[in-house]
């Protein structure tokens, strides 16, 4: 069981221990530095103003709420979440902003996108991400990558399967230089958590496609990938 109230949700997390579970019909999406986050994205309806601009609130894994100390990147979230009400799973990093970062091409397998990508090629970036407009003297600032989409206009979507959750996540999300939901691919996956280490990310996530989403608890169905599989 989870908190009714969804301020006290946290995000679920991939397992840790040391036994090994085989993650069944697996989808593997870039492991980001930062800070994990549940962003809840409110639009009063009954505000004056003919699109009033949405509140956010960004609750981290211990339960602090981080909006308040990040009110440019919560403007950008309200901006480019495409919901009157939204639960989104994300992480506040500043990889996005780095030169390099986000680009996740691999020449080899560029040739076969319909095998390798769960995303339409269309969406895909393969272009490294210079430094930004907004930086001042080269800094990176913090931007979000969204990971996971938990309710949406009033629906709660913990129970659909990972990659309906992702294709929903697409829908509502404009992405932008400090905005964006996070690619995944199909295995093999040891090239692309190469290229996404050689990036400076720390590695993959490989995620069962069927998975649900169950807050405040760790699931077998998740497991962090920072080493290649030398047998594959």
């Amino acid at each position: 069981p989870y908190p009714d109230d969804p301020r006290e949700w946290l995000p679920m997390r991939a397992y840790r221990g040391r036994r090994r579970f085989e993650v069944v019909d697996p989808v593997v999406e870039p492991l980001w530095s930062g800070t994990r986050v549940l962003a809840h994205i409110t639009v009063d309806p009954h505000a004056a103003e003919a699109e009033p601009a949405a509140t956010v609130e960004l609750i981290e894994e211990t339960g602090l709420e981080l909006a308040t100390e990040l009110p440019d990147l919560a403007a950008v979230i309200s901006a480019g979440v495409l919901a009157v009400d939204a639960i989104v799973d994300g992480v506040i990093t500043r990889q996005l902003t780095l030169d390099g970062v986000g680009a996740a091409a691999i020449p080899e397998v560029q040739t076969r996108p319909t095998e390798m990508f769960v995303r339409s090629s269309l969406d895909f970036d393969v272009k490294a991400r210079g430094l930004i407009e907004e930086q001042a003297e080269g800094e990176p600032v913090d931007g979000f990558v969204a990971v996971d989409l938990l309710r949406v206009d009033g629906t709660v979507l913990l129970g659909l399967p990972l990659l309906e959750r992702k294709r929903l996540l697409e829908s509502v999300i404009a992405p932008g230089p400090l905005l964006r939901v996070s690619d995944h691919v199909r295995p093999p996956h040891d090239p692309w958590i190469a290229t996404w280490k050689s990036m400076g990310l720390k590695g993959g996530v490989l995620k069962a496609a069927n998975s649900r989403y169950h807050p405040n608890d760790d699931t077998i169905e998740w497991q962090l990938v920072e080493r290649l599989n030398k047998r594959r």
